[in-house]
């Protein structure tokens, strides 16, 4: 399901809207993802079949993807995926933890 472009707009002006703004703890997305994310997703290994939902090796290696795109993304509702109770500075810590994997 795609999210909508508005929906993404709206999100990224909440989030301040620039990668500038992520001076965040990748440590503490990585607790977060192992806390709300392992029971769906596969968190460090893109051959695990076992999970239902991508592997953030798979979100990461999506074109055009970023940490601000990320962060917007768990911040809005979900119909697929359980809404945790983040904060903005959880979901932009989750996210840069998540970008970093590309290195």
């Amino acid at each position: 399901m795609r999210i909508s472009k508005i929906r993404i707009l709206i999100a990224l002006i909440l989030l301040g809207g620039t990668q500038a703004t992520f001076a965040q703890n990748a440590e503490n997305g990585r607790r977060l993802t192992e806390r709300w994310c392992s029971e769906c997703h596969a968190i460090y290994s893109a051959s695990d079949k076992r999970h239902r939902a991508p592997s953030f090796a798979s979100i990461v290696a999506r074109p055009k993807i970023d940490a601000d795109m990320i962060a917007a993304f768990l911040l809005l509702p979900h119909a697929t995926m359980p809404n945790p109770p983040l904060s903005h500075e959880d979901a932009k810590d989750i996210a840069l933890f998540i970008i970093e994997m590309k290195n």
